[in-house]
């Protein structure tokens, strides 16, 4: 058995700039309880603390909140619809290898993820979620190298597009959302840290207070390896609760949340303790339940194999020095096939790319494009490229063609996809 990090009668000091380290962004207590998601002159930010592992230590990170005037903060609402939102990227991740840094995404496909059935009300809730999300900022504050004060602040969503899904009926509202993600948060989901922690127990949940709880809980566990404190006075500004001073209050407002997470087997107990240095101030203690080791070894296992890397194709390589052994044609090999293995690693057929695949299929023999595929997949899974597959392979056989001096691939424009619109097949 794994010895927890994090004693309950210790607290982790406190470290500056891991906002782009999080192990999940839906962990960070920026959700708020229905009600107090309004911005007013008194809480134009708050300062939350997350605990995370740093060189086999427990450290407490402070992160500044930053709402948009105008929409406020994001509330348990709008976790659920991000835990469907991140659900959608984990989905493609799943069937493509990697999340791409655009998703597209109707309404109605987001609504359905959270179990709910589409109407035009919470297709605007659709539409809030998305617009409160990317006014939000996280920002870090820390000392640089010299010892000089330095601020990071970081958006989670780099720009979204919309556009009504049909005019003719508009009694739903209907839309299709289209969000570009930011570089740090899809570099995080591409190193599986912003992964998806049991869906099943999530949407079991019945209080707005313990999905709270439940998030923060699976960071505290995660570090602690099921164990895990924080002090009251924390823990009310973390889940944005009244701050009650009475031990009688404050076990009646946290309990029926815990009542549920035990239910369920998330936690296995919890306690409220008085920190013996200081006055009428109290610590929260909890151990984890087997549902929470059963999900936390999933997670292990699937990040063990996520880091073990692909397992490359064997694939019998020609001799690709000459450029004689480069050039195919159409008789020696069926183009049809060959397209739909491009078609089938890229994960989708896009009409604009396929002129140029097409190309690619006249100029390259079967080996070397599975060749130049499998580095393509490799460099996705170990984290190295911030893009789509299909860029990526257009830009390794731009490479591949212009390392060779084939014809038609020397001096080729610097742009991720040529126009070979008017090229004859």
């Amino acid at each position: 058995m794994q010895t927890p990090l994090q004693k309950k009668d210790k607290t982790p000091p406190v470290l500056d700039g891991l906002i782009h380290a999080e192990v999940s962004i839906s962990e960070i207590p920026m959700w708020q309880l229905p009600g107090k998601g309004k911005v007013s002159p008194d809480t134009l930010s708050k300062v939350v603390t997350r605990v995370m592992e740093k060189d086999g230590h427990p450290r407490k990170v402070e992160i500044e909140i930053m709402p948009s005037a105008k929409w406020g903060y994001p509330t348990v609402l709008d976790l659920e619809y991000f835990r469907a939102f991140e659900r959608a990227l984990t989905m493609m991740w799943e069937r493509e290898g990697v999340v791409p840094d655009v998703l597209r995404i109707s309404g109605r496909e987001l609504i359905r993820l959270t179990g709910r059935t589409p109407n035009g009300d919470r297709q605007q809730e659709v539409r809030d979620f998305l617009d409160r999300l990317s006014g939000l900022v996280l920002q870090e504050h820390r000392k640089n190298s010299k010892g000089r004060r330095a601020e990071t602040g970081v958006h989670i969503f780099e720009r979204i597009d919309r556009e009504e899904m049909s005019a003719s009926d508009r009694s739903e509202g209907q839309w299709t959302h289209q969000i570009r993600l930011a570089d740090w948060y899809w570099a995080n989901l591409n190193n599986f840290h912003c992964h998806i922690q049991d869906q099943r127990i999530f949407w079991a949940l019945q209080r707005d207070l313990t999905k709270l709880l439940y998030q923060h809980l699976h960071a505290l566990f995660r570090v602690g390896r099921g164990a895990a404190s924080e002090s009251y006075a924390e823990l009310s500004m973390n889940l944005s609760l009244k701050k009650l001073r009475a031990i009688s209050e404050i076990g009646r407002q946290l309990k029926p949340a815990h009542d549920e997470l035990l239910k369920l087997g998330f936690i296995g107990k919890w306690s409220l303790d008085l920190i013996p240095s200081k006055t009428k101030e109290y610590m929260v203690v909890w151990e984890a339940g087997p549902t929470w080791h059963e999900v936390y070894q999933q997670e292990r296992e699937k990040l063990q194999e996520i880091e073990r890397g692909p397992v490359r194709e064997v694939i019998v390589q020609q001799d690709d020095t000459s450029k004689s052994g480069l050039i195919v044609t159409a008789e020696n090999e069926d183009r049809a096939y060959a397209l739909k293995e491009i078609y089938d690693f890229v994960g989708y057929r896009d009409q604009a790319y396929e002129p140029f695949w097409k190309k690619v299929i006249d100029s390259f023999s079967r080996s070397i494009r599975h060749r130049v595929m499998a580095e393509v997949r490799e460099l996705a899974l170990s984290r190295r490229i911030r893009t789509t597959r299909a860029r990526a392979l257009v830009a390794a056989f731009q490479r591949e063609g212009k390392k060779h001096k084939l014809d038609g691939w020397v001096g080729q424009p610097k742009k991720v996809l040529p126009d070979y619109s008017r090229s004859t097949s």
